[in-house]
């Protein structure tokens, strides 16, 4: 029991002992002075040594710190208004938005930008735009749209002239982004994955390009 007792205090004095035995020099370069060439007897010819680690001559002497200091970037400088205004301009022009035909002259809408910043930008178009947004799907280009398409008047009718007509029930439609050779573009299809009217692919077109122009 005694000796059990005597081992874990031998221990922690062995731990302080330890402690001041060893230096800690961390922070020694704050007080670290040049230490002159080794000096050789008069008549011995001179040692052929040089610095391994040569510290090039400064024009000033910086000022010596009493403590570590962390090395930080200098601040960035706050953009101008002119700065935000090109760059603004910039990227208007980089993504020229444009109505354009397909091969088959389904209307569509172009984009000079790559996948991933063309669906950012047309997702914020569509917040700010009437539309409404159900659902999307990047993986696939897909944005889900509730739209009430236009009245057919032609299949309105006789009944139509005598109890006014049918207000059309909102269906959902497909906006789908496209990779293309340069960009993307954008095509509104129905749920069957057919291509949607003219009259609301030119409505729902136009409404996403205003947008992406403002």
């Amino acid at each position: 029991m005694r000796l059990a007792l005597i081992l874990p205090v031998f221990l922690l004095g062995g731990c302080s002992l330890l402690g001041s035995v060893v230096n800690d020099r961390s922070e020694g370069y704050l007080t670290a002075e040049p230490i002159a060439d080794t000096q050789v007897p008069e008549g011995m010819a001179p040692l052929a040594t040089q610095p391994a680690y040569s510290i090039p001559a400064l024009p000033v002497k910086p000022e010596r710190p009493t403590s570590f200091e962390v090395p930080r970037p200098a601040p960035l400088l706050e953009e101008s208004t002119n700065d935000s205004a090109s760059l603004a301009q910039y990227q208007a022009a980089d993504v020229n938005p444009r109505l354009d035909r397909d091969g088959a002259g389904t209307l569509i809408l172009r984009l000079d930008i790559g996948y991933a910043q063309s669906w950012a930008e047309v997702t914020e178009a569509l917040a700010a735009s009437d539309l409404k947004l159900l659902d999307l799907n990047r993986s696939t280009g897909t944005y889900f749209l509730e739209i009430v398409p236009p009245a057919d008047a032609q299949e309105q009718g006789f009944w139509a002239s005598l109890f006014g007509p049918d207000e059309p029930e909102p269906q959902v439609y497909w906006l789908k982004m496209n990779r293309a050779h340069s960009g993307v573009y954008l095509s509104l299809l129905t749920e069957s994955d057919a291509l949607a009217e003219a009259d609301l692919t030119e409505s729902v077109l136009t409404e996403i390009l205003r947008q992406l122009e403002s």
